[in-house]
């Protein structure tokens, strides 16, 4: 539990570096990597059966996040804001794969539950507390992103992972990239670039594709509630 929550703190806060230092819709995109990871996981540790075309639809989201993040443009490349993606998606595969294994024997509540309390043990440790100077609108726009952009949604993850395997539910959260780009745009003004449009396409093509592309198995768990 203690890594699951040390998981938990890792996706949130290379999250935020990453939407931070790239714009919402490259970071979440980033981010959404991680499936890729897990269905490599379960391909190569845990001999789980993955189609062979799975590995080209792979290249291909790779490609959409090369173009996304114009990674041939050294003069605008960020580099830590790019590795912060990847370390998210990192951390989110994990987060995803540690989830399966935990929900055998717990309810998705429980664990999301012990999951956010190491998690805020470890960024106190990190981070120094203190009670920052805002006004009640701000206050309520920290308690929106705390309960309907972090435990909410991750609690709806973990209670999907005990229903399906990490794969499936990594592939049917990366519609949050297409939603993110495209409120960003609307609401914060951040345009992408054609070029950056057909990257993020590829990427969700990709991904979903290696998941049509894949015979995977679902855990073995009878379904509980949240």
């Amino acid at each position: 539990m203690a890594f699951f929550g040390s998981l938990l703190a890792a996706v949130t806060i290379t999250y935020y570096w990453a939407i931070d230092r790239l714009g919402v819709g490259p970071g979440v995109t980033l981010q959404f990597i991680g499936p890729v990871f897990v269905l490599a996981w379960m391909r190569v540790v845990q001999r789980r059966r993955v189609g062979g075309a799975a590995w080209v639809a792979a290249a291909i989201a790779v490609s959409g996040i090369a173009l996304v993040t114009q990674a041939w443009d050294l003069k605008e490349l960020d580099l830590l804001g790019i590795l912060a993606g990847l370390g998210a998606a990192v951390s989110l595969a994990a987060y995803l794969l540690v989830g399966e294994h935990l929900g055998r024997s717990m309810t998705a509540l429980a664990m999301t539950a012990y999951g956010f309390a190491f998690s805020s043990v470890i960024l106190l440790l990190a981070v120094p507390f203190r009670i920052p100077d805002v006004g009640g609108v701000v206050w309520g726009q920290i308690v929106w992103i705390a309960l309907a952009g972090t435990a909410i949604p991750f609690l709806l993850e973990i209670a999907a992972v005990k229903r399906a395997d990490p794969g499936r539910v990594g592939v049917v959260a990366t519609s949050e990239p297409v939603i993110a780009t495209a409120t960003a745009w609307i609401a914060l003004g951040q345009a992408l670039s054609l070029v950056q449009i057909v990257g993020a396409a590829l990427v969700i093509a990709g991904v979903a594709t290696v998941q049509a592309m894949t015979h995977s198995v679902a855990p073995e768990v009878p379904p509980s509630v949240v």
